[in-house]
């Protein structure tokens, strides 16, 4: 096992990890809630993440890199979500 890809893919996925979860709140507090928010970081939640993904030891990990990229509300969710709340007004 090589154990600087297993250390740099457990610190790509905490960091994207939190990356992902403050893109969530940020979509909360602005898109539901309607309040002011800092800034969200786009797709770097997501990116991170997948990377994190892709360099795990484990036999087809890769195939599930783009799980974050999906997931993180600071990418293509929130940029669709924008989109929609503009052409409603």
């Amino acid at each position: 096992m090589d154990w600087a890809q297993l250390i740099c893919a457990i610190v790509s996925l905490a960091l994207g990890s939190v990356m992902i979860a403050f893109n969530a709140m940020v979509f909360w507090l602005t898109v539901i809630r309607g309040e002011d928010a800092p800034a969200v970081a786009p797709i770097f939640g997501g990116v991170f993440a997948a990377v994190g993904i892709a360099l795990l030891p484990l036999p087809g990990s890769w195939k599930w890199a783009w799980v974050p990229l999906a997931a993180d509300w600071g990418g293509i969710p929130i940029l669709l979500a924008a989109w929609f709340r503009d052409r409603s007004k």
